[in-house]
């Protein structure tokens, strides 16, 4: 028999209840930490690309128009690229031939060395190069443009010829006769007000070119990661 003063204040039902909020809030946590730890989980992906070599020459049959001339490189890729190291833009020195033969090479060997991820095969990377050349006085003209997409496979041992890639260098010509006699006037050859139309064969339709020489490239190729991702690439 109960007194009146020995009754507890608090309903019977009360202790299940905690215990039912605390499982709840028990397995709620467990729930988060293994969603965390699956989230944490290193999966692949991305695949690599690294490139190495150079820019060997550059060829004009009729001979240069300027006494010395450089190059100015840039890298340009698509959206799902990205470059992992490596410059993406690159100036070389002055070269001449003119100790020679007025059409042998005039040799850069300016080094490449990048290497990007990507997750698609979608916008790969290409070497967009712009040629000038230098007079003796000083002046600065455009020679031409030339670009190349960067190699997909491994190439061969350097010492076999193959591994040479060859891009013509490309000049552009005015539209009109109007246009060519200023150009004459000024003694300014025409440019490209953005150079990367020539990557997108639709921007470039319509444009006036002609081939002024060549460039000479040896690259070299690497790939990671690619058959993870499910691209399988056969030489």
């Amino acid at each position: 028999m109960s007194l009146p003063g020995n009754q507890s204040s608090s309903p019977s039902h009360e202790k299940p209840k905690q215990k039912l909020n605390k499982n709840k809030k028990a397995s709620k946590c467990a729930k988060e930490k293994s969603s965390t730890e699956m989230d944490s989980k290193p999966t692949a992906s991305y695949f690599s690309l690294s490139i190495t070599g150079q820019i060997v020459s550059a060829t004009f049959p009729l001979g240069p128009d300027q006494e010395f001339v450089f190059l100015r490189y840039e890298l340009v890729a698509g959206p799902d690229w990205q470059l992992a190291s490596g410059p993406q833009h690159g100036l070389t020195q002055l070269a001449t031939n003119k100790s020679g033969h007025f059409n042998e090479p005039i040799v850069f060997n300016m080094p490449i060395e990048v290497t990007y991820k990507s997750t698609s095969p979608f916008g790969w990377p290409q070497l967009l190069v712009s040629v000038f050349g230098r007079s003796g006085m000083g002046r600065e003209s455009l020679l031409g443009y030339a670009n190349i997409h960067l190699p997909v496979f491994g190439s061969r041992p350097t010492t076999d010829q193959n591994t040479i890639l060859e891009a013509p260098i490309l000049m552009p010509k005015c539209p009109n006769m109007f246009a060519d006699v200023t150009s004459w006037l000024l003694r300014r050859e025409p440019e490209l007000k953005d150079p990367k139309v020539l990557l997108n064969s639709m921007k470039c339709k319509g444009l006036s070119m002609e081939s002024y020489g060549s460039l000479e490239f040896q690259l070299h190729t690497i790939m990671r990661g690619a058959r993870k991702l499910g691209y399988n690439w056969h030489a």
